[in-house]
């Protein structure tokens, strides 16, 4: 049994909704490559730490990376979500079309 047209709406508005919540926690993770990114400094700002300068710049490097990365993924899976919610309602405006034209 085929589902009604209100639970395909409830259905890709729920696959709306979660791709908007992915979306934002891409822009989430966006912020906390800024802000970690700003936690780097240089040997005059280490003063007597300065040994741990070179250590401390490759992990603010590595945590800026990932979250980079991160954002990336999280933006894709919340377009995928959208897309396929956008595929449903094509595909069953098109089924229905077909179905029409039948009888």
């Amino acid at each position: 049994m085929s589902p009604t047209p209100q639970e395909l709406q409830v259905a890709t508005g729920a696959l709306r909704n979660e791709a908007r919540t992915w979306t934002a926690e891409a822009d989430t993770m966006e912020g906390l490559k800024t802000k970690i990114s700003g936690l780097e400094f240089g040997r005059v700002d280490a003063g007597i730490f300065q040994a741990i300068v070179n250590k401390h710049t490759e992990l603010v490097n590595k945590l800026s990376g990932l979250c980079q990365e991160g954002s990336q993924r999280f933006e894709e899976v919340g377009s995928t979500l959208q897309i396929c919610a956008d595929t449903y309602d094509a595909e069953d405006a098109a089924g229905k079309h077909n179905l029409d034209t039948l009888w």
